[in-house]
C-alpha cells in the first residue's frame, strides 16, 4: 500500500492556490487594460472637449444642432410604454489611420422597433479634425443628420 500525502487540516491544494492567483493576475490585467484603453473623460482634454463641442453644436439638416436632432429623433420615437434611450457621448483619439488624425465622437440609440419586444439600435460616429476644424460623419445615421 502507498502513502496517501497527507493535507494539514485547513490547507488548501496546490491547484487552487493556483487558480486563485489566476484570477487575482486576470482582474489585475483587466482593469490595467480598462485604465488603459477606456474612453478619454472630454473635460479632462481641452482637445477632446472642443470636438465633442464642435459635434454636438455643428448644424444638423432638420434642427439647428445635431444635439437638438438627436433629442428630436428620441422624442419622435416615444412608444407608450417603451421610451427610447442614448448612451453617453464619448470622446476617443483617433490614432488608428494617420491620414485621418483628430477626435472620434460617438453616441449610441436605442428606438423601440414596431413589435412590443424588438428594439433598433442606431450608432453615430463622427470624425473631428481640429486644424482646420471639420466634422465628418463615419456612419450612415449620423450622415442622416447632417446637411
Amino acid at each position: 500500500m502507498s502513502p496517501v500525502p497527507r493535507q494539514e487540516p485547513g490547507r488548501r491544494p496546490a491547484w487552487i492556490r493556483w487558480v486563485e492567483w489566476g484570477l487575482v493576475a486576470a482582474l489585475v490585467v483587466g482593469i490595467g487594460g480598462y485604465l488603459f484603453w477606456k474612453p478619454l473623460n472630454p473635460m479632462a482634454d481641452p482637445k477632446a472637449a472642443h470636438a465633442l463641442a464642435l459635434v454636438q453644436t455643428h448644424p444638423a439638416r432638420n434642427a439647428p444642432s445635431i444635439r437638438q436632432a438627436i433629442d428630436g429623433i428620441m422624442q419622435d420615437n416615444q412608444k407608450p410604454g417603451r421610451s427610447p434611450s442614448a448612451s453617453e457621448w464619448t470622446v476617443q483619439r483617433n490614432n488608428r489611420t494617420p491620414d485621418r488624425q483628430g477626435y472620434v465622437v460617438r453616441v449610441e440609440l436605442r428606438l423601440p422597433g414596431d413589435q412590443p419586444h424588438r428594439w433598433i439600435e442606431w450608432e453615430y460616429l463622427w470624425l473631428v479634425q481640429l486644424s482646420p476644424e471639420a466634422v465628418i460623419p463615419l456612419s450612415r445615421p449620423a450622415s442622416e443628420v447632417m446637411p
